[in-house]
């Protein structure tokens, strides 16, 4: 598995949610500026509605802004099997049946990549595979929270 290529999968990812953000909040800005939204009586709140929804739409734009550059500067280091997991690394695991690959990294929790019909999660360190994995090396067994056993296979 070639670590770099699942790095620039993230970065795409989040590049794409970016883009999907950016729209999201010119539309919010809009609505929030439109004529048609003055209220019409002490009752009417939909200005402040459509003025807290652009808001919160800024805000995701400048995170993801901010996770795009976290991401882009985040040095890829080369992992061995005896090296320890730490962040930025790929880990595999398997119990023999299954595997399961994740990424830590800093930004991007949560987000599945394909990479060659491969899946791999992205973690952050505060996950709770990431707490169960970090410091483990090549060999290592450990319990996923859903009680399935899995010993750590490669280490990127």
């Amino acid at each position: 598995m070639n670590k770099a290529d699942v790095h620039s999968a993230l970065i795409s990812e989040l590049e794409k949610q970016w883009q999907v953000a950016l729209t999201a909040a010119k539309i919010a800005q809009e609505a929030a500026s439109d004529s048609e939204n003055k209220p019409e009586n002490q009752y009417d709140t939909l200005a402040l509605e459509a003025a807290y929804l652009a808001h919160g739409q800024s805000e995701r734009v400048m995170e993801l802004e901010q996770a795009l550059h976290i991401c882009k500067k985040m040095p890829l280091k080369s992992f061995q099997d005896s090296d320890a997991v730490s962040l930025g690394a790929l880990v595999e695991l398997t119990d023999d049946s299954n595997t399961l690959w994740f990424y830590l990294s800093p930004v991007g929790g949560g987000i599945a990549l394909t990479i060659d019909s491969i899946k791999i999660t992205v973690i952050n360190p505060k996950a709770p595979v990431a707490c169960l994995i970090t410091g483990k090396t090549s060999g290592d067994e450990i319990q996923l929270p859903n009680g399935s056993l899995f010993e750590i296979l490669s280490i990127y």
